[in-house]
């Protein structure tokens, strides 16, 4: 089991300073999260410490099952650009779909909820685009109604 703990230090390219990791039990079971997104940004980029190289970051607003609103980041890692190139395309600011996948809870305030690898599609026909654009609109009106 004790392969299982991550331990080790982070190191700040920028200042040099070395920070000890708080020992980490690295756990994955099969929880995920659905829900409805309204889509606020899309950035695809390069890293050339993972493999594959590729990372699309998606920022969003997403609806918890009672409607609330709450900041979420859909984290892909596609195989290729072809697969890039496809999220990217389909993926558009202000859409609004459904997305379901893994999910992961960090400390960052900016998206503190994350869906890795997610599988989305387009909103069902059982809910009114409208009438969704419409719960966005006023559960999101002011920071105070956003979960997150």
């Amino acid at each position: 089991m004790k392969d299982k703990i991550i331990t080790g230090t982070i190191t700040n390219k920028e200042t040099g300073e070395v920070h000890d990791m708080v020992p980490f039990y690295f756990f994955t079971h099969g929880g995920e999260l659905s829900t409805i997104v309204k889509i606020l940004s899309v950035k695809s980029t390069f890293n050339e410490k993972t493999d594959p190289a590729i990372q699309v970051n998606v920022d969003c607003l997403a609806l918890d099952s009672m409607g609330n609103v709450f900041k979420l980041n859909l984290y892909f890692l596609p195989e290729c650009l072809d697969d890039e190139k496809k999220i990217v395309t389909e993926i558009t600011e202000d859409k609004i779909m459904t997305a379901t996948g893994r999910y992961s809870i960090s400390r960052d305030d900016k998206s503190p909820v994350m869906l890795i690898d997610p599988q989305y599609s387009l909103l069902p026909p059982e809910y009114s685009l409208k009438e969704v654009e419409e719960v966005f609109r006023i559960n999101n009106q002011y920071n105070k109604n956003r979960l997150i």
